[in-house]
């Protein structure tokens, strides 16, 4: 870490020579000690960059070229990725040296079999006959006569040598004695045996195969995975987040067996197995290696384990503890772009296609390429019509054969999956069909009214001329989970100054998380959730809803409120969602660290500094506590402020003024602030403070602990005090904008401070001479001369 003493101090302040901005900084030209390193950020400017600072005896530096800790931190990650990047070449271009990129083949161990070049007799040659099932009754006993004999002239048979080839010979060089004894033998020809002996040798190699992978897996401590998005186990399917998981989940099965099912499912070669290769050893001796190849030949020599090597087993080796290439040594974030990259760069069974310069790792990846991408026509199979690219084709079935749920009005691809969606995410007991509006009994009844029922063009749900009922329970849920389903809107809770889910109890921190955990767990509402069993709407109640990006789920168009979206999905999409919903919705726009007031468009960090100037300034509080005079916009805020904070109990009073409070909290903040009783104690000495924040300071003072900058290394009671100097200080943020003069400023607290200035309005005024002044921090200045000219007088 740096030393302070060696930090050059300017008594008015410096100049960043590399943003211009204001502070005490570094010297350029100065060395300094970093991590037990010394460094020159003037010689690193100009090794990195090309860079020569240049000094000057004007200006605010004087002849001091200043650099700040800001730039330091980039200046020092632009040396270390150079760096990086030419240690990585040198490493490159020794590997090319030394020939590791070469195209790895299979050897095998036993020397493939080949026929020797021997002359045999056609007496030993392989003939394939006429099948034995052929009627020859109907031929004349001349033609087969004249047929079977041969003429001494012609040839020789017996002194007639040929080659040992295997081949169909023509049915004309067969001897009159074979085919004489035609009858005599079992109608089975040599075709089928072949092909029986063929089918044998294939399972046979199957088998071996098993039993090869049985051996590899069962000593070794190679792990067999799948990926679909997640680990999978390869034994029972279930997915993990991390490698480690997974390998205590897969060691957990014990020792694989024949008959395994995931065992079974190997029956060829090109059948691909992921295994996990970040740690190979030998589990019978613990001995460790580089390559499967290399514990392979170990189970063979040194524990005689009856492994072929003949038989080839497509075995794609991943490092999913760092997720390195094993072939170039690249690192990757995610296993889906390792697997990528190992499928086009380092192919194991290369397939290039030949309309373009792609290549393919397997056969049905190239298939497929070539089905989407170099296809003249691409037909539809649900109708005669023909499409030049497959987006075409896409667009039109997305268009033309799409199904709707009859409860959700979700649409699918297909009938089948509209159902499959009816008979696992709709378990509900009103099974009442929203097309039409028929109740059906049972929900196998439901299932076959679906089959029959589509959806048609209806007019809107409601006419405000003809229909003057209010809304229902009902249908106010209907309409909810309309728009959750066929929008973006997000709805969303919160609490605690904590951002909470709709549908679960999750609770985040920050919105971006909250909006992960909604899109990846709960992608569909359903009026039969929890969260959906909505009491009666009419007492001011919404539910909060996010609509940073609102978009129409079905054509993706983007719309600026809420009013505009329900409208298009009624009237495009035939959702028959109502309108006066909207009243139940209130529209925020979540964005970390930048959250707007809907109304006034007034910016503030957090968000529930957000609803409180909601609540203060555009709300009619009208429901007013009874003991505190606080005023609250709507009931059930009023209530949750009364049982919070007014559940008077005799239990919980203070002893010394004998004042009733609500909870055990609000009674030690009272004996702290009021008697000064000191109830928190220090967790490392034995001192005790009448405030947590009196500790925490005691804390930092004297033991040296708390939230750290990590630039200055100055030390907060709060995390949330360091995270905004850091920002303020050492980052400069100023994302607050004044309206009027442009200055930009960190928060609105500092904008409202400024904005003093523009409007002029002495607020704070001098009860004894009646003199005002714009700052309080003035007033404070002058009442102390009040005070200072009194005591003299009293003095004198």
């Amino acid at each position: 870490m740096m030393e302070f003493d060696e930090i050059v101090v300017k008594e008015s302040p410096g100049l960043c020579r590399c943003c211009l901005s204001e502070g005490c900084y570094k010297d350029l030209g100065t060395e300094y000690t970093w991590m037990n390193e010394t460094e020159v950020y003037a010689d690193m400017l100009l090794e990195c960059f090309d860079i020569s600072i240049t000094q000057h005896n004007d200006g605010p530096n004087g002849p001091n070229r200043l650099i700040c800790e800001v730039c330091i931190t980039r200046l020092r990650d632009a040396c270390n990725f150079k760096k990086q990047v030419l240690d990585s070449e040198k490493k490159f271009i020794d590997m090319m040296g030394r020939g590791e990129f070469r195209p790895k083949m299979l050897i095998y161990q036993a020397q493939m079999k080949c026929e020797d070049p021997v002359e045999a007799p056609i007496e030993e040659a392989d003939i394939e006959y006429l099948e034995d099932d052929i009627d020859f009754t109907d031929v004349p006993e001349e033609l087969i006569k004249d047929e079977t004999e041969p003429s001494v002239s012609d040839i020789t048979v017996s002194t007639l040598p040929v080659k040992g080839k295997r081949g169909r010979p023509r049915k004309n060089a067969v001897k009159p004695e074979k085919r004489q004894k035609v009858d005599d033998k079992p109608k089975t020809s040599k075709a089928v045996t072949k092909d029986v002996q063929s089918r044998k040798a294939k399972y046979s190699d199957c088998d071996q195969r098993r039993k090869n992978l049985q051996i590899l897996l069962n000593n070794t401590t190679l792990i067999p995975f799948k990926w679909r998005g997640k680990y999978l186990c390869f034994y029972c399917g279930d997915d993990f987040d991390s490698q480690k998981t997974l390998a205590k989940h897969t060691k957990g099965h014990g020792p694989c067996n024949l008959k395994d099912r995931a065992i079974k499912l190997v029956k060829s070669a090109d059948i691909e197995l992921k295994v996990d290769v970040s740690d190979i050893s030998c589990e019978i001796c613990t001995e460790t290696f580089n390559e499967i190849d290399d514990i392979i030949e170990h189970l063979i020599s040194a524990h005689k384990l009856p492994y072929d090597r003949s038989i080839e087993i497509l075995i794609s080796a991943y490092r999913l503890i760092d997720l390195k290439c094993r072939v170039c040594g690249q690192y990757f974030d995610y296993l889906r772009k390792l697997i990528s990259h190992m499928n086009n760069d380092h192919p194991i069974n290369c397939f290039p296609c030949t309309d373009c310069t792609l290549k393919f790792n397997k056969k049905r990846d190239l298939e497929s390429h070539i089905r989407f991408h170099h296809r003249d026509m691409h037909p539809c199979t649900k109708c005669t019509m023909e499409f030049s690219t497959n987006a075409a084709l896409q667009k039109h079935r997305s268009k033309a054969h799409t199904s709707t749920c009859n409860l959700c009005f979700r649409i699918f691809s297909s009938d089948n999956k509209r159902l499959a969606h009816l008979k696992s995410d709709h378990d509900s007991d009103e099974n009442q069909c929203l097309f039409c509006y028929e109740v059906l009994t049972t929900k196998q009844a439901f299932i076959r009214h679906a089959l029959k029922c589509q959806h048609k063009p209806q007019e809107e749900i409601l006419d405000n001329n003809t229909n003057d009922n209010k809304i229902t329970v009902k249908e106010i849920r209907t309409s909810l989970a309309r728009v959750f389903n066929m929008t973006t809107a997000m709805p969303f809770k919160c609490y605690m100054n904590k951002f909470n889910c709709f549908y679960c109890t999750e609770t985040f921190t920050s919105c971006d998380e909250l909006k992960e955990h909604t899109t990846t767990q709960h992608p569909h509402c359903d009026i039969s959730f929890k969260s959906m069993k909505l009491k009666n709407r009419y007492d001011g109640i919404k539910i909060k809803v996010d609509t940073y990006s609102l978009h129409c789920k079905l054509c993706l168009i983007y719309f600026e409120n809420l009013n505009d979206i329900i409208n298009h999905i009624n009237a495009e999409h035939k959702a028959k969602c109502d309108p006066s919903v909207e009243s139940n919705l209130q529209a925020y726009k979540l964005v970390q660290d930048n959250y707007s007031c809907p109304m006034c468009g007034e910016v503030h960090r957090y968000f529930c500094v957000l609803l409180k100037h909601i609540s203060s300034t555009h709300n009619d509080n009208n429901h007013i506590c009874m003991y505190c005079g606080e005023a609250f916009r709507t009931d059930p805020n009023l209530r949750a402020h009364m049982s919070r904070s007014h559940r008077l109990s005799e239990n919980i009073s203070c002893n010394i003024c004998n004042r009733v409070f609500a909870n055990k909290g609000m009674l030690k903040t009272h004996l702290g602030s009021v008697h000064g009783t000191k109830l928190y104690q220090c967790k490392q000495c034995t001192e005790k403070f009448p405030s947590p924040y009196a500790m925490k300071r005691h804390m930092i003072l004297s033991h040296g602990t708390g939230h750290r900058c990590t630039y200055c290394d100055k030390l907060f009671t709060k995390n949330s005090f360091m995270v905004n100097h850091v920002r303020r200080l050492h980052l400069k943020e100023k994302n607050v904008e004044c309206s009027i003069c442009y200055e930009r400023f960190f928060d609105v607290q500092r904008l409202k401070m400024h904005m003093v200035k523009h409007v002029g309005e002495r607020n704070f005024h001098c009860d004894i001479c009646g003199k005002k002044f714009l700052w309080k921090k003035n007033l404070r200045g002058h009442m102390a001369s009040h005070y200072k000219n009194a005591n003299a007088r009293n003095v004198t």
